[in-house]
């Protein structure tokens, strides 16, 4: 997605050697290992397990705390499962192509739609002095997070839109550090979940046309949180492991899926 009213800062090697002696980048590193440390030794449970916190439901003693979600983050879910809904939307149209089926576009317009109508609102409901100032720059990370809609393409660059909209967010206080657990094992989660079924029904190319040249060719984080969470035993056999519950491994069998 591209905007006249926000300009890239970061275009030639100059650009990138003054971003990455800047704060920002330590911020965004940080920001990164803090999510890293926040799931060491932490399997995954079922997206559909995780409710909203509320008076009813916290001193119900045979639920895991663990799956209860503050407001904020319960929100931000909502908005991320948004993406399917826009994909039923738009089915794929029949048309020979090697890549890129041609209604991804369609699925684009239909999810800034979503956005620009949920967004506003969540964090209105946050209640935080002057979050609504920052929406158009939230929204173009979240936007751009889902792939590029004239080249029908995906890649690392678009999952980093993804973890930039949550650094905002963040840094605006909307989220708090017992958040972070799950920033990555629910929405990060979730939005794994929704930008693979684009690549399925869309056939989105690799961004790049080769892709991240690593182990997956669109994402790149999957394989960081996924070994933060198996870091925790160093003698865990392969005969142990259930794919379901980390990161790490189930991206690998979804990779295996998908070249079969």
């Amino acid at each position: 997605m591209e905007d006249p009213n926000l300009s890239f800062k970061i275009i030639n090697d100059e650009g990138v050697e003054k971003f990455m002696n800047s704060q920002i980048y330590q911020d965004i590193i940080n920001f990164i290992s803090d999510l890293n440390t926040s799931v060491i030794g932490v399997e995954m449970k079922p997206l559909d397990k995780f409710v909203l916190k509320s008076e009813n439901n916290e001193n119900i003693d045979n639920i895991d705390n663990m799956l209860f979600l503050s407001k904020n983050v319960y929100n931000i879910l909502q908005l991320i499962k948004t993406m399917n809904v826009c994909i039923d939307k738009c089915p794929p149209i029949k048309h020979p192509t090697r890549f890129g089926n041609k209604a991804f576009p369609n699925f684009c317009d239909e999810y800034y739609k979503e956005v620009d109508q949920q967004l506003p609102n969540i964090l209105k409901d946050s209640g935080i002095s002057n979050i609504s100032e920052h929406t158009y720059q939230l929204s173009f990370y979240l936007k751009n997070s889902i792939g590029n809609k004239k080249r029908i393409d995906y890649g690392t660059g678009h999952e980093l839109n993804f973890l930039l909209f949550l650094f905002c967010l963040n840094k605006l206080t909307f989220f708090s550090t017992p958040d972070h657990r799950h920033l990555v094992l629910v929405l990060y989660k979730q939005y794994l979940e929704c930008v693979r079924r684009i690549q399925v029904v869309y056939n989105v190319e690799p961004a790049g046309s080769r892709g991240a040249w690593g182990l997956d060719d669109f994402q790149f984080l999957v394989f960081l949180f996924g070994a933060a969470q198996l870091s925790y035993n160093k003698e865990i056999q392969t005969n142990d492991v259930n794919f379901f519950f980390f990161f790490f491994l189930h991206n690998l069998s979804f990779i295996i899926d998908m070249n079969n």
